[in-house]
């Protein structure tokens, strides 16, 4: 009986070590890791010769790691009459500046269906952003703002990274 009740005791002390080290490895990972929200944009544009272009987007902002982000655009361009499904994303590689909510995306590609006939660059073009930082602020407990390089200045809320 003795026997038993130390090979008792040591499993409940592996488990409770087991339990402690998870927890403590899940409060200690970053924040940037499985972050993920989702932000839906409305924007138009008038060009001096008096054509109208306007844009209905959603898109999904997803941290997969530390240095990788994905950003997939989903929605529909209206210009010249036409209309356009919007069916890409693009894989950043990214790295944080030091003691900054700030990162420098050192490399992007951009990934599009085949009925994604939009031009590339005219999810820049609408969003009036082209440059190569992007910065993340918490505004509420599952809301944050992103301004940055494929993503306008948006509200994006928390979805499932999993």
């Amino acid at each position: 009986m003795s026997r038993t009740h130390n090979l008792s005791v040591l499993f409940g002390v592996v488990l409770v070590l087991s339990v402690i080290a998870l927890l403590f490895f899940y409060f200690m990972r970053t924040q940037e890791e499985g972050f993920g929200c989702q932000s839906d944009t409305v924007s138009w544009k008038t060009y001096s010769s008096g054509d109208l272009t306007d844009m209905s987007l959603t898109t999904l902002f997803l941290f997969n790691s530390t240095d990788v982000v994905t950003v997939i655009h989903k929605g529909v361009l209206r210009k010249g009459g036409h209309s356009y499904l919007i069916d890409r994303n693009y894989i950043l590689n990214v790295e944080k500046v030091d003691g900054s909510n700030i990162y420098y995306i050192k490399d992007k590609k951009l990934n599009k269906s085949e009925d994604d006939i939009a031009p590339d660059g005219i999810v820049n073009e609408m969003l009036l952003d082209n440059i190569n930082f992007f910065y993340i602020n918490k505004v509420k407990k599952h809301a944050w703002l992103i301004k940055g390089l494929v993503l306008p200045v948006m509200m994006c809320v928390a979805v499932p990274t999993s």
